[in-house]
């Protein structure tokens, strides 16, 4: 957890820093003369966002798996979803340490190329005086080394503050055990293709979000029946030689089998035993029942992985779906994260203020509580919106009116000023001229 959460303070006080950075270039329009820079520089600020984002949700917490879900329902609303999917912790692990680090070595070896070609961006107002000072490398590692001090401060003396309620990552054996009668009901959902990831689809109003297809067309849903229940039953059944009730069902005339699927809904839904039910009358509900024991001695959650696409045991989609749909992830042993589905979570919305997030989500929850208000409106309106402004931020340099705005709110006096520049702060100190 410590070393965890030193990583994570890191990795706040570098966002920190960028944001520092970019706002020190923007409110002193330093992008105008250099277009470029700027540009390799915003994109380097996307992907250490998205680097971060995919870091959060390696964490093995509950609050880690519910940014998995709800940030593979982001890339799903941008279509990329097929290809980013967070719930698969081996993509993401790449994603994360390679590919992603891979792309901010080279930006950041071509940013530091202009500047060292060119120089540091001056002032463009005649009306700043400044001098040039030969840079302290001294003063510039005391400071470097200053900022891991207090990233390791961070991590050890406010990683328990930021882990509590420390809750680990939930798995199929655990809810079997705490929740035998949710996970075989919710095992009859997944049958059924009722359940929320049977339907997954469905929430997007241009169809294809959807990254949990079972074949090569990622256009066609989930067979939750395969994944959830016919596949792991058969594997208990030839791992034991049990009597195939899911057999027996399949032969029973069609509208029977409908009326034996509620009524073993029912059942477990109104906290029927596991026990009496592995010998029901009713093949699905001994189906339901020996699937969750199967989970309750560890077996089910390696069935589920082995069905993935990587068949990998970093491949957690076909678990968190299913801890999803038994809501879990939401309401785990009384700790309420309040936390809605099209969220994507990292600033925990409307959660206790001592738990520490990503401020830099917030703009993005607030505009998510926003939507949600809205008849009608949907997640994916926000992530064109935040993908629109990223446009915006990269494309600055050669937007009329935008770039300005730095020169015409005078935004360059945060930074250029008596205090920080001697040449001014004489300036202000000479007397001034009668009728001046």
């Amino acid at each position: 957890m410590y070393v965890s959460q030193i990583h994570f303070g890191a990795a706040e006080l570098l966002i920190a820093l960028l944001f520092l950075h970019v706002l020190v270039n923007f409110s002193t329009s330093a992008f105008k003369k250099r277009k470029d820079t700027w540009v390799v520089g915003a994109l380097m600020l996307v992907l250490a966002l998205i680097t971060y984002a995919f870091g959060v949700g390696l964490n093995t917490t509950v609050v880690a798996q519910y940014n998995d879900k709800s940030a593979a329902g982001f890339w799903n609303s941008l279509l990329l979803g097929y290809w980013i999917n967070p719930e698969n912790f081996g993509a993401v692990l790449g994603w994360h340490v390679m590919v992603v680090p891979a792309l901010l070595v080279l930006l950041l070896g071509v940013h530091f190329l202009l500047v060292e070609k060119r120089g540091i961006s001056l002032p463009h107002r005649n009306d700043v005086k400044y001098s040039m000072v030969k840079a302290d490398h001294k003063k510039m590692f005391v400071r470097t080394g200053a900022i891991l001090v207090i990233a390791v401060a961070l991590g050890v003396g406010l990683g328990p503050l930021w882990a509590n309620p420390f809750v680990p990552a939930l798995n199929t054996t655990w809810a079997s055990q705490h929740y035998p009668d949710l996970f075989a009901s919710t095992l009859i959902l997944e049958y059924n293709r009722t359940s929320g990831t049977a339907t997954y689809m469905k929430l997007s109003p241009i169809g294809f979000v959807n990254p949990y297809s079972d074949s090569s067309d990622p256009m066609t849903y989930v067979n939750t029946t395969w994944v959830y229940v016919v596949g792991p039953y058969e594997r208990y059944v030839n791992l034991t030689g049990a009597t195939n009730e899911l057999s027996r069902f399949l032969s029973e005339p069609a509208p029977e089998r409908v009326d034996q699927i509620n009524a073993a809904y029912s059942y477990f839904a109104n906290n029927g035993s596991i026990d009496e039910a592995i010998n029901s009358s009713n093949p699905m509900e001994s189906v339901a029942a020996d699937l969750t024991k199967l989970a309750m001695d560890g077996i089910y959650g390696g069935i589920l992985t082995s069905e993935t696409y990587d068949h990998s045991s970093l491949d957690q989609t076909y678990e968190i779906r299913l801890l999803t749909d038994m809501g879990l992830i939401h309401d785990v042993e009384g700790i309420q994260y309040k936390i809605n589905e099209k969220y994507m979570g990292m600033i925990k919305y409307n959660v206790e203020p001592w738990q520490i997030g990503a401020y830099w989500m917030a703009p993005y929850d607030v505009l998510e509580a926003w939507g949600d208000r809205v008849p009608g409106w949907h997640s994916l309106y926000n992530e064109l919106i935040i993908t629109a402004l990223f446009l915006i931020l990269i494309l600055l340099p050669w937007i009329p009116g935008l770039r300005d705005i730095p020169d015409a709110l005078h935004l360059y006096k945060l930074f250029w000023n008596r205090f920080t520049i001697p040449e001014m702060r004489s300036r202000s100190k000479e007397p001034v001229a009668k009728g001046g």
